[in-house]
């Protein structure tokens, strides 16, 4: 499942060059202040102590991510959380297994709804319209690429 999320991940942040964009799986979130995404997604349990198997909509990850403008390079880090067993009560929480279509889903929608507060715009110029990044800290413009 590691390469579904690294590769969905990879593919939809090269279009980002020249920032180098990773993705981190973590335990604890960063200590500094990180933009944040959480959502939740359909996932698979199964209890390593009794067998038991069971499909949640409620699997969730967070994401936090930030990009160095001085060095180009953006981390995401992310955590996945587990579920208890309902049936025997053992008080472990227990790994999901990801669906590949909901881990897909959930890179979009981080680079759809997310990244948007780090790359925005577009304008117009003459007949054509062209696509443009700033990236932006609150208000100030700190710099923009052109994408033609």
């Amino acid at each position: 499942m590691e390469l579904v999320w690294h590769g969905e991940f990879d593919r939809l942040f090269s279009q980002y060059f020249p920032h180098i964009w990773c993705l981190v799986p973590t335990f604890q979130p960063p200590t500094e202040e990180w933009r944040t995404f959480k959502d939740s997604a359909k996932v698979r349990f199964s209890c390593q102590e009794c067998g038991h198997g069971w499909t949640s909509m409620k699997g969730r990850v967070v994401f936090w991510f930030d990009l160095n403008i001085a060095t180009n390079y953006g981390a995401v880090m992310f955590k996945l959380y587990g579920q208890q067993c309902q049936k025997c009560k053992n008080g472990k929480f227990e790994h999901a297994m990801w669906y590949p279509e909901e881990v897909v889903k959930l890179c979009h929608l981080l680079v759809d709804f997310k990244l948007d507060e780090v790359y925005t715009g577009y304008f117009a110029t003459g007949e054509h319209m062209h696509r443009f990044m700033c990236l932006q800290q609150g208000l100030r413009i700190i710099k923009c690429f052109v994408d033609g």
